[in-house]
């Protein structure tokens, strides 16, 4: 980048809470969002742990009133309409054709996917409900944002797996610092479904019902992820833009770095990106927040790529996956939100429940740890190994 982005606000709903006040008081009393499922009752032979979003109402965040929206559309307005609200972003302040928004997710709006074929296969085509069908397209969510909101620059979804949201954040720091908007809000979002939840169930990708508690996250005994939802929305500027009209910056984005290559390669080589981008070394990290989700690809792929990458540095290492549940494409916006809300407390959470980690070599993150100098890395892997890396410095201001 050739200037850091700054980051002046959040819109965050996690199975830890709704909004950064009661996100970060959960973290800061060590508590997990992972419990039985409650909005959701479970497929057989799977475990009934999951991470749900407590009760919101969408209608405190937005301006004008909506029909229909699904779960999926609801969390990223509301996730929008808190991340603007904070950053300050005053009627006509800035130019709309200068703001934008950009969104991703992995699995989009299931909620309605399922809702339209249900009446297809009760009813037949030509009894359908047709207002259904756009809603079953994530663009139609990023698009009631845009007029929700009057942004009216660049504007994307990306739906590219667990690193939907990475990608649109590396896409949003690109285009600001090409000078292509002044404004961007950026992220993604992830809702849990039935439909969803049984398409798991039938992959065996989710852990077993007899895991009645917490996430395997990096441990011998991982088998399967614990499911989570959640949205994240982060208000994204130039540092000189940001200064310029008196906002507040929380933290900065300094580097990415982006890998397709294969197994441990791909962390390992997102992260060396990032680093070098951002002039740090890996022993000057203060922290790394990793995407690890109790599948053995996943976990594995980055521990390995860690270990080699840092070769002895103790870098404490914590995986927020533990007590939120893997909320795929929202994952690496969440996380990123989780370390701006820890850098106010100076603190990186724990993994919760780790005490037999696979892979040794690592300096797991297993009880709250200070936030030592230097900045915190994020990084986020896909199942076949390719990952997206981000640095994130701490506000001096």
């Amino acid at each position: 980048m050739n200037e850091p982005i700054a980051i002046t606000g959040l819109g965050l709903l996690s199975p830890l809470g709704v909004g950064a006040d009661e996100t970060l008081s959960a973290l800061c009393a060590g508590t997990t969002g992972i419990r039985p499922g409650c909005r959701l009752a479970p497929p057989s032979g799977v475990t009934p742990l999951c991470g749900e979003v407590p009760d919101f109402r969408v209608e405190d965040f937005l301006t004008t009133p909506k029909t229909y929206l699904d779960r999926n559309s609801a969390l990223l307005l509301a996730a929008t309409g808190m991340a603007l609200r904070q950053a300050g972003i005053a009627q006509d302040s800035i130019h709309p054709e200068r703001m934008g928004i950009l969104a991703g997710t992995a699995w989009g709006g299931q909620d309605s996917m399922a809702a339209f074929f249900s009446d297809y296969v009760k009813k037949g085509a030509r009894l359908v409900k047709p207002f259904l069908f756009p809603h079953t397209y994530f663009n139609t969510a990023v698009s009631f944002a845009a007029i929700e909101w009057t942004l009216r620059g660049v504007h994307q979804s990306f739906a590219s797996g667990r690193l939907a949201s990475g990608h649109a954040l590396v896409e949003a720091c690109d285009l600001l610092g090409d000078g292509a908007a002044d404004f961007i809000v950026a992220g993604g979002c992830e809702a849990l479904g039935a439909s969803l939840l049984q398409t798991w169930a039938t992959l065996g990708v989710l852990a077993p019902a007899t895991q009645t508690e917490g996430s395997r996250v990096f441990d011998i005994a991982h088998a399967g992820f614990v499911p989570g939802e959640g949205s994240a929305m982060l208000a994204l500027e130039r540092v000189s833009h940001a200064r310029a009209r008196g906002a507040r910056i929380l933290a900065t984005l300094t580097s990415c770095g982006l890998s397709g290559s294969p197994g441990k390669v791909g962390p390992a080589q997102a992260l060396a990106t990032a680093l070098q981008e951002a002039g740090v070394t890996a022993s000057q990290l203060a922290g790394l927040c990793v995407s690890a989700n109790g599948c053995a690809e996943v976990d594995r792929a980055e521990a390995q790529g860690l270990v080699d990458l840092l070769n002895g540095a103790r870098v404490p290492v914590t995986a927020p996956v533990a007590i939120c549940g893997d909320t795929q494409g929202a994952c690496a916006a969440l996380h990123t939100a989780l370390v701006v809300l820890m850098s106010r407390v100076g603190a990186l959470p724990p993994i919760a429940g780790l005490v037999t980690p696979e892979i040794s070599g690592l300096n797991y993150v297993t009880r709250a740890h200070e936030w030592r100098t230097g900045p915190v890395a994020i990084l986020t892997t896909d199942p076949t190994g390719s990952a997206v890396a981000l640095v994130l410095e701490r506000s001096r201001d």
